[in-house]
């Protein structure tokens, strides 16, 4: 049997078993950082392992890699992986031009080749960065052999609590102005202000290709406080209904609601973001 088979069968055994731990104890993993010029800026990407696929880790809104943190390294065992900071976040410079989904996209187009890493691609989002995973996979459908989605923001979803319930998006506002006026948060301000663009853009590439996807739904958790942990809250129930409704409109697309799990599925529950990038792996092998 091929060794590579091998791996992704030990790997996900103990992934199933509940044992990755052991597993990962056995070797540190490090990530090699490189820093490509795009756009007139450097970009830090964060990058290890070899294999037949790189998969690349979106993050989310107002966050950067180290939000993978807790799954890189397993899987820089069995393939590259590659995380990266967006222009304005720790090491990656601003950069003049709008941060909408599409130019997200080219950007890290451009970054991975510079960087050296070619096709094909597994691309991992999460929340927001969801939004720009599934741009660049309508951008470069031929690149991307696979899509794994972490509770990623459902593009109808904030028009909709806006119409059903204005008195709970309040504390959404509020936050938002904050970021909109922030001056020490150069990354999340320009990409909070083409908000409603990235998500129009996200909506618009599912008419670009039909790859193969993975989406993982976390039932609770959008919201702080007492409502945090209670699907039924709106907030909660509105969000896991839209991602719902898209992935019955999409081909190709596995789908599973976590109901123990807030919004961060990587930091709560690491094994299931492994498995179903292994799963992935296998599937379009």
């Amino acid at each position: 049997m091929h060794l590579r088979i091998v791996i992704l069968i030990a790997l996900s055994f103990y992934v199933q078993a509940g044992h990755l731990n052991l597993l990962l104890a056995q070797k540190v993993t490090k990530l090699d950082t490189v820093q490509v010029t795009v756009d007139n800026h450097k970009m830090s990407m964060y990058v290890s392992g070899t294999g037949k696929y790189s998969v690349v880790l979106e993050a989310g809104g107002s966050s950067n890699h180290r939000c993978y943190r807790t799954i890189d390294t397993a899987i820089a065992k069995i393939t590259r992986v590659i995380s990266y900071d967006r222009p304005g976040y720790l090491a990656s410079e601003k950069c003049d031009k709008t941060r909408d989904a599409n130019t997200i996209a080219k950007e890290l187009k451009e970054g991975l080749a510079k960087g050296g890493y070619p096709p094909p691609y597994i691309l991992v989002g999460w929340s927001m960065g969801g939004s720009f995973a599934k741009v660049f996979c309508g951008l470069y459908p031929a690149d991307v052999a696979g899509l794994v989605l972490l509770d990623p923001c459902p593009e109808d979803f904030y028009a909709r609590m806006l119409e059903e319930h204005p008195e709970l998006m309040k504390e959404d506002s509020i936050y938002m102005q904050e970021i909109l006026t922030s001056t020490d948060r150069p990354g999340e301000t320009e990409e909070m202000i083409s908000f409603d663009t990235s998500m129009q853009q996200a909506k618009l590439s599912d008419t670009a290709h039909a790859i193969p996807t993975t989406l993982l739904i976390a039932a609770y958790g959008k919201i702080p406080g007492d409502g945090e942990k209670d699907p039924t809250n709106p907030m909660n129930s509105i969000w896991v209904d839209e991602l719902k409704k898209w992935a019955a409109s999409r081909p190709n697309l596995q789908y599973t609601v976590l109901e123990n799990s807030g919004h961060h599925i990587s930091k709560e529950h690491p094994d299931v973001v492994i498995k179903a990038i292994i799963d992935m792996i296998e599937r379009i092998n």
